[in-house]
């Protein structure tokens, strides 16, 4: 009998999981569930305005600058607006939606478009991406041989002759001139990170790599040159361009961004190169380069992990222009950048948070995300006495909380670290729900401390001493609050009696694995507790985790991980 009633409590627990994936893990955004719709067997969910994520690409119509485009990797987003509001495009991807790594809009006809994605190719659209169409004739994996699935970084159209396009790839550049119906190789191998074309003559390109610097073509990409006098990376004999930039009035001044060098310009087609890298801070990551098309001087340049900086001198000088060194878009990365063409006071940077819109040439900054709904949630917690209060984690995001079931959302970041990663786990106490606790993957600080709602925060030291260990789920006492565990990565269960000011590992020499994926306590007996486990296992403690004892036995040589109890 006891053991038909432990199957039947992991039958239980199996379907509490099922449930409450489906809440936390929602990969766009937020679903609830909605009361107007009770049919019998079904169930009606509503998407929340959960709006922002990373956004690693942007596009600008050249036509219309009003109308800009936007990525989040696996989803495509189309504004009309200027940013104030935002429509996804992506469903007719084939298969999976592929993560879109480049966008390119034909100049001359802007409604024809170009994503270029990680592992599914190109895909076209000539309805301002309404609809898209693969187009992959010919562009294979070069010596993987893995057929029409290439890896694109990045796009670039022939200004004069739109229908002349190139691609930069994880084996080298493809191009097309027929609107990417048919492909050829033109650079069989090298990650091509950059594609840049001079506007004013168009058969000489450049193309910016990860070890081999920066290469020219004069002939339209049938014979290629390295240039790269002057650029004196950190590993000189295999320098890591990340990004171009050309001059649109002198083509023949050039900018290249770094994977830790900095900038550099070219005053001469990319013959010679000075660095430009008088860039406050001590992030040199440059990951994205824009120039005002009217007064060229001026550039603007993605700094990894240091936002966004402004140079009014040609590269000369630099100046970081954020709202403040703690909020975005300072310390987000990928920062990919645009500027309207017509308006250049008007620009947009693409961060972890979503897209930010400046129109003072990146004095202050506003969030534009409304109907972007990329973000990753990773946790979801909600305030026991005042169920419209709801707290979500997110990926890489932070915190936010709504007080109205979802309806409006607000983040809640103040005393989180810039780096602070995921927040993998949320807990409020039953008793006084102001107070609550989050867990992060974050190996410095993992566990963080609100005792007002989560408008502060502090970091609790629970005394790792491995940079690899975080807190996979913190769960609390319910009769006594102050008492509270934390499941751990690869150390076990901590316990702490003084909400989690100090610490003592609980699972010292028990049977029970180091990796804890998932923590739960007895609501009306919380000396019982149990853990799920990396090895898909689950276990059971009744003396508030001093002893532990085995309730399941899986089968499955390779089982899946318990990820909550």
């Amino acid at each position: 009998m006891k053991q038909l009633r432990t199957q039947k409590w992991i039958v239980r627990l199996s379907t509490m999981l099922i449930l409450v994936l489906c809440l936390a893990l929602s990969l766009s955004g937020m679903l609830v569930r909605s009361p107007a719709v009770q049919a019998a067997d079904t169930d009606t969910w509503t998407q929340l305005p959960l709006y922002g994520g990373p956004v690693s690409v942007l596009a600008i119509n050249p036509k219309t600058p009003t109308t800009v485009y936007a990525s989040t990797g696996t989803q495509v987003f189309r504004s009309t607006d200027s940013g104030d509001t935002w429509t996804a495009l992506n469903t007719s991807f084939a298969g999976a939606p592929p993560a879109v790594m480049a966008l390119a809009i034909d100049p001359v006809t802007p409604s024809t478009l170009y994503a270029g994605t990680y592992g599914s190719g190109v895909f076209r659209s000539a309805d301002s991406g309404d609809t898209w169409t693969a187009v992959n004739t010919w562009l294979t994996m070069g010596s993987e041989g893995r057929g029409p699935n290439e890896n694109i970084l990045c796009l670039a159209i022939n200004p004069v002759t739109p229908s002349t396009l190139y691609a930069g790839t994880l084996n080298g550049v493809f191009l097309s001139t027929d609107s990417g119906n048919i492909w050829t190789t033109i650079i069989d191998r090298g990650e091509v990170r950059a594609l840049v074309i001079d506007p004013l003559a168009p058969s000489t390109l450049y193309a910016g790599t990860s070890g081999s610097g920066v290469f020219r073509s004069t002939d339209s990409g049938n014979h290629w040159t390295a240039v790269n006098t002057g650029i004196a990376t950190t590993d000189p004999a295999h320098p890591w361009v990340t990004c171009l930039a050309i001059d649109p009035l002198t083509p023949s001044t050039l900018y290249a961004g770094t994977n830790g060098d900095g900038v550099f310009r070219s005053t001469d087609s990319g013959d010679h190169w000075t660095a430009a890298n008088t860039v406050p801070g001590t992030y040199e990551q440059v990951w994205s380069l824009a120039i005002n098309p009217i007064t060229p001087t001026t550039l603007y340049a993605g700094n990894c992990y240091g936002g966004v900086y402004r140079s009014t001198d040609s590269g000369g000088n630099w100046t970081a222009v954020n709202p403040n060194p703690s909020a975005p878009p300072y310390g987000q990365i990928p920062c990919p950048l645009a500027i309207d063409p017509f308006t250049p006071s008007t620009l947009y940077a693409g961060t972890e948070y979503g897209v930010f819109r400046s129109t003072d040439n990146g004095t202050t900054w506003g969030t534009v995300n409304a109907g972007i709904t990329g973000q990753v949630v990773r946790s979801l917690a909600i305030d026991p006495k005042t169920s419209a209060t709801l707290y979500v984690g997110t990926q890489n995001n932070g915190i936010f909380r709504s007080t109205d079931s979802g309806n409006i959302w607000i983040p809640i970041d103040t005393g989180f670290t810039s780096t602070i990663g995921s927040v993998t786990s949320l807990a409020v106490d039953s008793l006084t729900p102001s107070t609550l606790y989050a867990g992060t993957d974050n190996n410095t600080s993992s566990l963080f401390r609100s005792t007002d709602s989560g408008d502060h925060w502090t970091a609790l030291n629970i005394g790792f001493t491995d940079t690899h260990q975080y807190v996979t789920q913190p769960v609390i006492d319910p009769l006594a609050p102050s008492t509270l565990y934390a499941g751990t990565n690869g150390v076990g269960i901590f316990r702490s009696t003084d909400s989690g000011d100090h610490w003592t590992v609980v699972s010292t020499g028990s049977t029970v694995p180091a990796q804890i994926t998932a923590l739960a306590i007895n609501p009306k007996i919380p000396a019982t507790l149990y853990a799920g486990t990396g090895s898909g296992s689950v276990y059971r403690s009744v003396d508030a985790g001093v002893t532990w004892t085995l309730v399941n036995t899986i089968p499955d040589p390779h089982p899946n991980d318990v990820k909550d109890v």
